[in-house]
């Protein structure tokens, strides 16, 4: 069984496997490495320029395994796997990551193209690593007895409170970073900016246009929903609200702001910006689901506390939609579903569980899976994503156990009515914490039991709980090995049965622990068992 959750941030829950670890987010670098030079030679044109619009969010361990593939075919495969482990909303098709980056470089090679590689100078980089900023301010150069100052630009991010100073440095139109951004004092910065706009008449830059697919496009993912293409050419701002209100300290602040980002997040999306993270508890339980196939459940929990409630018609509601998309070991798609959580109440305050359900369900073979999960607040728009990989195996051979399913409840009942299994309705909790003193809630399936002439099973059933960390009793920390145990014995008809459990809490106190379920066929002495973890909270 598996199990994610997450609050402030995201947490991913995978299963390690060697062939998709080089596709995973690492430390993005721009740094070359040894013999890339000569691997670079064996590329295309645009098969160079994608590297090199890559080459700022990959890993150099990524750069060289894809420059060492053999084939243009496998590099382009290389670069759908690579997108589709970094795509931000996993449950659909669409990857707004991939489309936000392709239209960055796009428009750095229409914008500050370059016939030498990468295809861009420093402000293309810096327009793939940012999008567009909020304020550019053309800077123009000073030539004292002692030094020279070239022309050049300053972008500034008001999202990110980021400065980002260019120079002409051979005025041949090459702009590079002010990598001295200490050669200038704050007082210094302020006075050029002024400068900048005291000096400024015609501020657009001649001889570049852009269609208005081109124009729209900017505003998908310009972090601060600046259009800098109000006409057909590219023009320079002229900020007076710049500096009015920002004094010398805070500009010098912003500048440092942008070596800050290079080296702890080289690369910011714009709906990485004002993106409000949904927390969303989620685990996975896989059942049989007929010869050769496997039920597999992708339950969710949603703090209601964290849902925005529409109040109508003297009804408090929430909803919250749920995606889920399967891909097999190919990174194709198998399977997509989607569930509707809701939670509803009459009254003006919500009173109800701090806890609202959801489930959606896919049957697959036995495989590898890669699976994304999308919750999405339907009232105020927040969501949480998650990715995570999984191994189903086969539940058709000889004595085997389904995963251990948390409940928050299991009731009998002959209504037609959500979580049913059989005439249970099991209510999952992918939480898997539980509060003293009620009990812990628990469903799993048994198959390939041997059977009498009569069609009887007899078999025994054993769990045991066993503490992950020291008790404290004081200032000493004590170990436990088995807190509660517990066998009995059962039989029944066909070779497959369920069990429901609950086991109190009065022995157990705040922590984790891990739960061990064995079942022994009684007939052909043969035993299997299962584990899972859960929490007691106070």
């Amino acid at each position: 069984m598996k199990r994610c959750t997450a609050r402030v941030s995201l947490s991913i829950c995978i299963v390690s496997m060697s062939i998709f670890a080089c596709l995973l987010p690492a430390e993005a670098s721009s740094e070359s490495f040894k013999g890339e030079i000569e691997l670079l030679r064996k590329l295309a044109p645009e098969e160079l320029m994608t590297y090199f619009g890559l080459q700022y969010i990959m890993s150099q361990y990524q750069a060289r395994q894809f420059l060492s593939l053999e084939s243009e075919t496998e590099r382009r495969e290389w670069i759908e796997r690579y997108w589709i482990y970094n795509d931000p909303t996993p449950a659909t098709e669409t990857n707004e990551r991939r489309s936000e980056h392709e239209k960055r470089v796009a428009l750095a090679r229409k914008l500050f193209g370059m016939k030498k590689a990468p295809g861009w100078d420093k402000r293309g980089e810096t327009l793939i690593r940012y999008g567009m900023p909020g304020y550019r301010v053309k800077t123009f150069g000073d030539i004292g007895f002692y030094r020279m100052i070239p022309p050049g630009e300053m972008w500034y991010y008001e999202s990110l409170d980021m400065l980002v100073q260019f120079h002409n440095y051979n005025l041949m139109g090459e702009f590079i970073y002010a990598i001295e951004p200490q050669g200038l004092t704050a007082r210094q910065i302020l006075d050029r900016l002024k400068l900048a706009i005291e000096h400024s008449r015609n501020h657009e830059m001649a001889g570049i246009s852009l269609t208005p697919e081109e124009v729209g496009a900017i505003s998908n993912f310009n972090p601060d929903k600046i259009d800098h293409m109000a006409d057909p050419d590219v023009r320079m701002a002229t900020p007076k609200d710049l500096i009015a209100g920002r004094d010398a300290e805070k500009m010098q602040h912003s500048a440092n702001n942008f070596y800050k980002y290079l080296k702890e997040k080289p690369v910011i999306y714009s709906f990485e910006l004002d993106a409000e993270i949904l927390p969303v508890y989620f685990d996975i339980t896989a059942f049989r689901g007929g010869p050769g196939r496997i039920r597999t459940e992708i339950n969710v929990e949603v703090p209601t506390g964290e849902l925005k409630f529409i109040y109508r018609e003297g009804m408090l509601t929430a909803d919250v939609e749920l995606k889920v998309l399967v891909r097999d070991f190919e990174l194709n798609p198998v399977s997509s579903v989607s569930d509707r959580v809701h939670a509803s109440q009459a009254g003006e305050t919500f009173t109800g569980p701090s806890l609202v359900p959801g489930q959606a369900v896919v049957t697959l073979e036995p495989g590898y899976y890669r699976i994304g999960i999308e919750a999405t607040d339907l009232h105020s728009g927040r969501t949480g994503s998650f990715r995570t990989n999984i191994e189903l195996t086969s539940l058709d051979r000889t004595l085997h156990l389904s995963d251990i399913q948390f409940a928050s409840s299991i009731r009998e009942t002959e209504q037609n009515t959500r979580f049913m299994k059989g005439n249970l309705q099991v209510v999952p909790h992918p939480l898997h914490a539980y509060r003293i003193p009620y009990p812990v809630t628990l469903y799993f399936e048994i198959y390939g039991l041997d059977t009498d002439a009569e069609g009887l099973a007899f078999y025994e059933v054993e769990y045991r709980i066993i503490p992950l960390e020291k008790r404290r009793r004081g200032p000493v920390l004590e170990e436990v090995l088995t807190v509660i145990s517990s066998r009995f014995e059962t039989t029944g008809f066909g070779s497959m049965h369920t069990e429901r459990l609950e086991i109190a809490t009065d022995n157990l106190w705040k922590g984790p622990f891990e739960l061990i379920v064995t079942v022994r066929d009684r007939r052909t002495r043969l035993s299997t068992e299962q584990r899972s973890s859960f929490s007691i909270l106070e």
